[in-house]
């Protein structure tokens, strides 16, 4: 008898919260009143549907079928903006960009560690600062980090902007020189070209490179490029050199956030 007793299991206790839940629950069922079901929250992003025959749709040439509806951002969840919000390049990307902008990244004398040398460090003339300040650009180094940092810090800003002078400096000057390479910042004006003597080789040459850095396709003779031919002609009246027009140009591209977000 008393073995039975012990192989019975206690009783469940019941918690005070939960008989309280259930007092409020049975007290409104027996007054017949109805439970307030609250209203849905806005989900940030969720996307509207834009009518068929919205104003665009007008400009349909004939015969054409209507389009389905299609789904936009709502400005009013995303805080005003439709799509994600801009992102801050990597350190490889920045390389990348570089490159593919200007034909150069940012290249200068560096001491790294060496154990193969007498005094265990080595001086290299040509290193690779982006890769040698990658951590402090954001990189992980997966002892203290894991995730990449792509915030637009000041940091990230003084480095860009450092890493843009040199490539411009170098690609301009490659430009330059008598070679038969491709030109990367003066495909469409020569060295001596001023804006007083050929306005419509620097306008042609500055509409390239606004599609070359920050990919958007302006009219020579649109207004939208008065600012940088301003900074052009600005920079090559003061030394009396268009080259260091160019190279002003190719820096204020490299370090707009046109061209360092995406």
């Amino acid at each position: 008898m008393n073995q039975a007793r012990s192989l019975r299991r206690p009783a469940a206790r019941v918690g005070p919260w939960l008989l309280a839940g259930l007092g409020a629950v049975l007290a409104v069922g027996a007054c017949g009143g109805e439970a307030t079901i609250p209203a849905p929250r806005e989900v940030a992003g969720r996307a509207l549907a834009v009518p068929v025959d919205a104003p665009r749709a007008a400009a349909l040439p004939d015969g054409h079928p209507q389009l389905p509806q299609v789904p936009l951002g709502e400005p009013a969840s995303s805080d005003g903006h439709v799509g994600r919000a801009a992102r801050r390049l990597t350190v490889d990307q920045l390389r990348a960009s570089l490159l593919a902008a200007t034909g150069y990244s940012w290249v200068a004398s560096r001491v790294v560690s060496d154990p193969d040398s007498a005094n265990g460090v080595t001086a290299l003339p040509d290193a690779d600062m982006l890769e040698a300040l990658a951590a402090t650009l954001g990189r992980p180094d997966y002892v203290t980090s894991t995730n990449e940092s792509i915030e637009p810090a000041v940091t990230f800003a003084k480095l860009a902007n450092d890493a843009a002078r040199s490539a411009c400096r170098a690609s301009v000057k490659d430009d330059v020189a008598p070679q038969g390479k491709e030109k990367h910042i003066l495909r469409y004006a020569t060295p001596k070209d001023t804006l007083a003597s050929n306005p419509d080789a620097i306008r042609k040459n500055i509409s390239y490179l606004v599609l070359r850095f920050w990919g958007r396709q302006i009219e020579a003779s649109s207004v939208e490029l008065a600012p940088i031919v301003g900074l052009f002609e600005q920079v090559t009246k003061a030394p009396g050199n268009p080259t260091e027009g160019w190279r002003a140009v190719c820096i204020a591209m490299a370090t707009d956030p046109q061209f360092l977000t995406y």
